[in-house]
């Protein structure tokens, strides 16, 4: 067995490859909208699956790198607080920008469209039944549930033994089957809720969140297997969401199979792989700039389609302009993350 595909015994001490790993997340939930905006078909109309990669590393990243610091006492609220103030720059930056377009195409009167923007800098969810969950910015729905998320571990999951850890992503799991047969597909938690649809995206991010956390957790116990070359880690979760929807599965098991059998031990695999030192700065980079692309893409990419159609020029100068205001803010607006540093 060659060096890099032997079960590692240490690891460089910041997991870099996960920057990696949710940079590659963040570029094809951009190539999934650019199918739903512009009507382009391809092998990415299944990019909304990332999502839950997103809910699964924010588990596992927070079981590896803060969760003993939750069991000296830091409070719950105190907690999620901190969190908020970190995640608070990414909601900014995706609401500011769509508020400028909601003003330029004259969505609602000035008033309007000020207090919505303050409902949404404050992430307070629209509560009309209909529309998006946030009524600018329809990708920040996924920082409210990481904050949910993250207050529950602080308050109850630490406490939770991890075989019991395990126990429960597994009534998650079954949770989400239900709901996702319910609902058709694993896309919930994008609208607005209503009395019958709020609970629908619990199973979504507390199956993927709580399996991360065991992941995490048995990390940090310092189980190791092999994995992969680095670089087809960084290829295969690629292939893996282009070949969902040719695979000879509707749409409801195609997502299950995917989230609940792929993206885990896919995650689980990336985290054992050992990038040379070189990827080190690129993929770092490529983490913290995946942030504010995943917050302003959605609103250049609809906007953009308004002004001049949905021609190819249009839809590549899209994605070159959502990248580069993406590059702008990036520059201009923190986000690097707490680094995830591994445990021997």
């Amino acid at each position: 067995m060659s060096s890099e595909t032997a079960a590692p015994a240490a690891h460089h001490p910041r997991m870099f490859q996960l920057d990696g790993l949710r940079g590659v997340a963040a570029f094809m939930i951009v190539f999934y909208h650019l199918d739903i905006v512009y009507r382009i078909g391809g092998p990415f109309q299944r990019g909304y699956l990332f999502v839950d990669l997103f809910f699964l590393l924010s588990g596992f990243v927070l079981a590896v790198s803060t969760e003993k610091k939750l069991n000296t006492g830091i409070g719950a609220f105190e907690f999620t607080r901190a969190r908020f103030v970190r995640l608070w720059p990414l909601v900014a930056v995706g609401a500011g920008v769509a508020v400028v377009r909601a003003f330029v195409i004259g969505l609602a009167d000035p008033v309007t469209l000020l207090w919505w923007l303050l409902l949404d800098l404050l992430m307070i969810p629209s509560l009309a039944g209909a529309g998006p969950f946030y009524r600018f910015n329809g990708p920040q729905w996924t920082l409210f549930y990481e904050l949910l998320a993250n207050f529950v571990h602080a308050l109850a999951l630490k406490r939770v033994s991890t075989p019991a850890m395990l126990a429960l992503a597994a009534v998650m799991g079954g949770w989400l089957v239900y709901t996702v047969n319910l609902h058709g597909s694993d896309t919930m938690g994008v609208n607005a809720p209503t009395w019958d649809t709020w609970w629908h995206a619990l199973p979504r991010v507390g199956f993927s969140y709580v399996l991360g956390v065991w992941l995490g957790r048995k990390y940090r116990e310092g189980l190791r297997t092999p994995s992969l070359p680095w670089w087809a880690m960084t290829i295969i979760p690629v292939l893996g969401i282009m070949a969902v929807p040719y695979l000879p599965l509707g749409k409801v098991a195609g997502d299950l199979v995917f989230v609940m059998l792929f993206l885990p031990p896919v995650m689980w695999l990336v985290a054992m792989a050992q990038p040379p030192a070189f990827m080190k700065a690129p993929m770092e980079w490529l983490g913290n700039f995946s942030l504010p692309l995943y917050c302003v893409h959605l609103t250049v990419l609809v906007w953009m389609s308004e002004v001049f159609g949905r021609t190819m020029p249009v839809w590549i100068s899209a994605v070159v302009a959502a990248c580069l205001l993406s590059w702008f803010f990036s520059k201009v607006v923190s986000f690097a993350s707490k680094p995830t540093v591994a445990k021997a």
